[in-house]
């Protein structure tokens, strides 16, 4: 880590002076470094953040968590806070575009978000000489060289005959003698209780109620953070007969990686010829089918567990034409 500070002189001579008072000083430890706005490197920002958000109630997510480690190892990482204007924020994103791994102006807006995240915290958390403001100012020209720009809203919802198609390839690669996995459960939980896979395979034994008919998801994805943000959820349809038909070998009712479900899933829509459709779609799915079955939003919201309808309108519920078709006019 570097010593920096600064201050500003009339003369040559009396800031040299004050400079070689300053090293004296630091060379010697008689100056009081905690008082003192320190200089660091990026990736030495990012992982003091880290390390500070691991600590916390409130982990950084898996998608933060990766790119800022990507960051730090770039040779941006390796840049001084202190010395970090808007223009190395310009020429980092054009670098990543240039890239083998051409990331989308999505993605780029993401690695943005995250710089300007660490920088905005860094003085205040870790007493470093770092602004937040070189990555604002940068804002004008990632957006006008299309450097950034926000996610498209998905719309992706099953079609046709691709539910019917995927629940029989999902049940037979299910029965396979190798198989662990039971993909074609999960599949249909997955749609029944609108939960992120993340959540399916957190869920657990001792806080299902089958009397109730509700089963406790523990740590919700949140704005305000997953940690303790628990919710009781209602098990509607064939839910609570799909968790009881799994055997009993783990505290988890699904006790496997949400990684390797989402992979196995991807590998039988290819194989389907079924295109873009993302597992994370079947949360969509669910929601849109709730809200065709007559559940009002706020209803609906109760089992997605979003706390903001509007978020829950316009990215998870997507109603079909047909649906309106099929009702009756007054």
């Amino acid at each position: 880590m570097t010593f920096s500070t600064s201050k500003t002189f009339h003369s040559k001579s009396s800031a040299s002076k004050w400079a070689k008072n300053m090293v004296h000083k630091v060379e010697r430890q008689l100056i009081d470094i905690e008082m003192e706005l320190v200089d660091c490197t990026v990736g030495e920002l990012i992982q003091k953040y880290l390390d500070a958000k691991q600590n916390s109630n409130k982990p950084v997510g898996r998608t933060a968590f990766y790119t800022l480690q990507n960051i730090a190892k770039s040779p941006f990482g390796k840049m001084l806070v202190s010395k970090v204007n808007a223009n190395d924020v310009v020429s980092y994103c054009l670098e990543r575009k240039k890239s083998d791994s051409s990331p989308s102006p999505a993605t780029l807006s993401v690695d943005v978000s995250c710089i300007r995240k660490v920088f905005r915290v860094g003085k205040s958390m870790f007493n470093l000489n770092v602004d937040g403001r070189p990555i604002i100012d940068a804002y004008p020209a990632l957006h006008d060289l299309k450097l950034i720009s926000r996610s498209n809203e998905r719309e992706r919802r099953l079609e046709g005959n691709e539910f019917e198609i995927l629940l029989d390839a999902l049940k037979e690669k299910q029965q396979h003698h190798c198989c662990l996995i039971p993909y074609h459960d999960i599949f249909l939980i997955s749609i029944l209780t609108c939960c992120r896979i993340s959540e399916v395979c957190k869920l657990r034994w001792r806080d299902l109620d089958i009397k109730q008919k509700t089963i406790l998801v523990r740590d919700r994805k949140s704005p305000n953070g997953s940690i303790g943000n628990h919710a009781v959820l209602p098990l509607l349809g064939d839910a609570l007969n799909i968790i009881l038909k799994q055997p009993q070998t783990d505290e988890r009712i699904f006790p496997f990686n949400a990684r390797s479900i989402t992979s196995g899933f991807r590998r039988t829509r290819q194989k389907l010829n079924i295109p873009d459709l993302r597992y994370h779609d079947l949360r969509r799915e669910g929601a849109s089918r709730l809200i065709e079955m007559g559940y009002s939003v706020e209803e609906t919201a109760r089992v997605t567990g979003h706390r903001d309808l509007n978020v829950l309108w316009r990215v998870y519920v997507n109603i079909r034409p047909q649906h309106f078709l099929e009702r009756k006019m007054m």
